[in-house]
C-alpha cells in the first residue's frame, strides 16, 4: 500500500476530510507504530496536531494500526500482488 492508498483508507474508515488524514498520516511517519511507548508519543503528537481528546486520538491510532496490520498480512499472503 502507498501513501496515497493508505490515506484513501484513513479518510473512508473514519470520515474525515482528506486534509485531516494527511495531518494524521504524517503524524504516524514521525514515529515508530509499533510499541508502548511509541503509542503514547503517537498518541500525544496526534492530539497535538488535530487539537483533539485522548479518546479521538486513540481511536485514530486504532484504525491507522489496523489498516497497517492488514496491508502487511496481505503483502505477507500474496507477496507478488500489486
Amino acid at each position: 500500500m502507498n501513501k496515497r492508498g493508505f490515506i484513501d483508507e484513513i479518510e473512508k474508515q473514519t470520515g474525515y476530510e482528506r486534509s485531516k488524514c494527511i495531518i494524521i498520516s504524517d503524524s504516524l511517519e514521525d514515529n515508530f507504530l509499533f510499541g508502548q511507548n511509541n503509542k503514547i508519543k503517537t498518541i500525544n503528537t496526534l492530539k497535538e496536531n488535530l487539537n483533539i481528546e485522548d479518546d479521538e486520538a486513540n481511536h485514530i491510532y486504532d484504525i491507522t494500526h489496523t489498516i497497517i496490520v492488514n496491508a502487511i498480512k496481505d503483502k505477507i499472503k500474496h507477496p507478488f500482488k500489486s
